[in-house]
């Protein structure tokens, strides 16, 4: 397959334009090699990821968060992402990273998850500009019962979530953003959920859903996003003739 046949069917997918523009969606290193024959899917660039990549033989990884993030005026080894750059240029690795763009399309990330935890008649939150997701569900269930299933869907293990309200708390309706979305906690309250999933919860953030009563679940940014992998092969499974691998390293930085 040529490589513009690759960008094209990820663009198809989640076009640029519905990325933020602070955003770095796109190619991250380009080798220039035409022909991609295998491809590697992974939730971002690590030592690890790129082992794994180089022991499959790809040519190319599809990432969710960029490589490069903000400019940098130089590349150093002793820089990690100077460190990332050296050794996928060395092994003819190019990458390309969908970040937000993903997030917001159909079928990406956020819709991704909530099929993962088992919800249907997932809308999208009234304004919104593609983040956020909201489902009701068929009956109510009770908050401490939620997080044990989420645990069980997402793969993480559940002494690694943090939670704020009471377990007994009968939950109607869910909202949720992958990765990074405490700063839609009041949305989530304004649309009508009694519960919101999300990663990355700070104090203040927790202490304002407590106070409007709303339960959050802070699954983390890895446990929400790491489907990627998963959704993006997927994807690329059905747009490409490629090989297309999804990582299995586990490169969640926290542990118990």
């Amino acid at each position: 397959m040529r490589k513009e046949e690759l960008i094209r069917a990820i663009e198809s997918f989640c076009p640029p334009d519905l990325a933020e523009d602070w955003d770095n969606t796109g190619i991250q290193i380009d080798m220039g090699y035409p022909e991609v024959k295998r491809v590697l899917t992974a939730l971002e660039i690590t030592d690890a990821v790129i082992d794994e990549a180089m022991n499959v033989e790809a040519d190319w990884i599809v990432t969710h968060h960029p490589l490069i993030f903000t400019s940098t005026s130089s590349v150093e080894y002793r820089n990690n992402t100077g460190r990332y750059i050296q050794r996928l240029i060395r092994a003819g690795i190019s990458v390309y990273s969908a970040h937000t763009s993903f997030d917001k399309a159909e079928g990406g990330n956020n819709d991704f998850i909530g099929k993962l935890l088992g919800f249907s008649g997932v809308m999208h939150f009234d304004g919104d500009d593609g983040f956020l997701r909201k489902a009701d569900l068929p009956e109510e269930r009770y908050f401490g019962d939620m997080i044990k299933d989420a645990s069980e869907r997402l793969a993480v293990d559940v002494r690694l979530f943090r939670a704020v309200g009471d377990p007994e708390t009968k939950i109607s309706r869910v909202g949720w953003c992958t990765g990074s979305g405490a700063e839609f906690i009041q949305k989530a309250f304004d649309e009508g959920c009694n519960l919101y999933i999300t990663g990355d919860v700070k104090y203040h953030d927790a202490q304002l859903a407590k106070g409007l009563g709303m339960c959050v679940l802070d699954a983390g940014h890895y446990g929400t996003e790491k489907s990627f992998a998963d959704n993006m092969a997927e994807v690329l499974r059905k747009k490409t003739d490629a090989e297309i691998i999804k990582s299995t390293v586990d490169i969640n930085p926290f542990s118990w």
